[in-house]
């Protein structure tokens, strides 16, 4: 008989930018799923809130503070465990820059934005692989996309260029990875109803969540007619990390409430 179990539970995960919005989505989910969680974020502040919490509630959770483009600080994150933690081998790279700008940017936006997306995952993935077997790793790595991979956007040339980067970065370290055990996807999502959407829609657009989503430029872009909430991002890419997936690599999986559809 075919086992159908999501071989999570007792396995340890990193999250980076697990203290807010999609990533602390990822890493409770993962919690509840019996994992042993590392949430790897620039705030002290979010991450402490989240951590306590999921302690309070018998998670297996860990903080680590730090900027995932530079090196010494990913090397600690994975060197700095509780002691009876089994080594990582499940990732969700979700820290990203969000810098929204057109040939206008300059040399510093475009740091802004690739040396969090591109220069901190590459740092990540390989402070990961470093601590797995040559073969059988059983590992997985999500990446975080966006349908902005996908598409072209008036001024989003910096955001939707680091994007589209990273879906090929996860199809070459798909390929690398893959006789070792490790599969490697992205998920391309939507707009997600996070603090950081809301806040620019009610204080730049003057909209609340009902009336953005009613608007036809803003939520009736999506098949769906709404926008996502961090959770239904989350469990997809719970999922890819998960032995359901097990057959699957070097894909990218849009959670889009159908917007590249059509």
């Amino acid at each position: 008989m075919t086992d159908l179990s999501r071989g999570l539970a007792g396995r340890t995960a990193v999250v980076t930018g697990g203290a807010q919005g999609i990533g602390a989505a990822v890493a409770e989910r993962l919690c509840a799923e019996g994992c042993r969680v590392v949430v790897y974020d620039r705030s002290a502040e979010h991450g402490e809130s989240v951590v306590e919490e999921w302690r309070r509630r018998g998670y297996a959770a860990h903080l680590v503070v730090g900027d995932v483009s530079d090196a010494a600080a990913v090397k600690a994150a994975f060197t700095d465990l509780p002691v009876d933690w089994p080594r990582p081998t499940l990732l969700a790279n979700l820290a990203a820059g969000f810098v929204f700008k057109g040939l206008e940017a300059t040399p510093g936006d475009w740091h802004a934005v690739l040396d969090p997306t591109i220069v901190g995952l590459s740092l990540v993935i390989r402070e990961f692989v470093a601590g797995l077997p040559e073969r059988d790793a059983n590992a997985a790595i999500v990446n975080m996309a966006s349908i902005s991979a996908h598409i072209a956007q008036q001024g989003y040339l910096t955001y939707n260029t680091s994007k589209a980067a990273v879906l090929g970065f996860t199809r070459c370290t798909a390929q690398e990875l893959a006789p070792r055990g490790v599969r490697v996807n992205s998920v391309s999502p939507g707009t997600v109803w996070n603090a950081n959407n809301e806040r620019f829609h009610r204080e730049v657009l003057g909209l609340d969540r009902a009336t953005a989503e009613a608007d036809p430029e803003n939520g009736g872009k999506f098949l769906l007619g709404r926008f996502a909430d961090p959770a239904e991002v989350a469990a997809p890419i719970v999922f890819l990390l998960s032995t359901e997936a097990s057959f699957i690599t070097g894909a990218d999986l849009p959670v889009d409430g159908g917007y590249l559809a059509v």
